[in-house]
């Protein structure tokens, strides 16, 4: 363990940076796989969808992460730069698309309501993934908030986009695990505007990387 934090503390400011990235990336890959597996066994298709949205958004960060290794090995800094700003714009339509489909989904919620009552452990167990998902994604946007490399500012937000549709996730689960006779349209509404965040989260990486190119 020693020989491992002696290396870590040896490689550069940039290299820790995407250390951090893989480590969060994987954890939310294994939370994402967790969850969807989880909604195989609840009768619940709110609760599929919405894993099945986290297990997207966690894929699309790894395969970013993949695409900034190689990205990083370029030697032309122009081409080096038009290829991060391209990944960094498919991001921002990814999480367009992926807004426009939370909010369908979350109209459903709005009127049929959700019905993901499960035992008490695997709330907790829910609950659990969704703040270390929003804890990573509030460490990442705090600590490397100065890095304005395209892709990694793609990742930081896709990766607070994720958060997001964990924060909703959390709101149903334990709302209907231990609240009796609470008004559900909340979740929708509490989804709907998570949505919208979304979306505009996605056109800001589209308006703002045309804006640097």
């Amino acid at each position: 363990m020693g020989e491992i934090i002696k290396i870590i503390k040896e490689l550069n400011k940039q290299d820790r940076i995407v250390l951090f990235l893989i480590g969060s990336t994987i954890i939310n890959l294994s939370a994402g796989t967790i969850k969807f597996v989880l909604s195989l066994t609840i009768p619940s298709m709110w609760f599929f969808v919405n894993a099945l949205f986290s297990l997207v958004l966690a894929c699309c960060r790894f395969l970013t992460i993949r695409k900034y290794g190689k990205i990083r090995r370029i030697k032309d800094k122009a081409k080096k730069i038009e290829l991060g700003y391209s990944v960094y714009i498919n991001n921002g339509i990814l999480l367009i698309l992926v807004g426009i489909a939370y909010f369908f989904v979350s109209s459903y919620m709005y009127y049929k309501g959700t019905n993901t009552n499960m035992h008490e452990y695997i709330t907790y167990l829910v609950a659990l993934f969704a703040f270390s998902s929003i804890g990573s994604a509030i460490y990442g946007m705090v600590k490397y908030k100065r890095n304005n490399e395209p892709i990694m500012k793609g990742i930081k937000i896709t990766n607070f986009a994720n958060a997001l549709t964990s924060i909703v996730l959390t709101q149903v689960v334990l709302l209907d695990t231990y609240a009796e006779g609470y008004d559900s349209t909340l979740n929708g509404y509490t989804g709907m505007g998570v949505s919208l965040i979304i979306m505009c989260l996605g056109l800001f990486m589209i308006i703002t990387a045309k804006k640097d190119i």
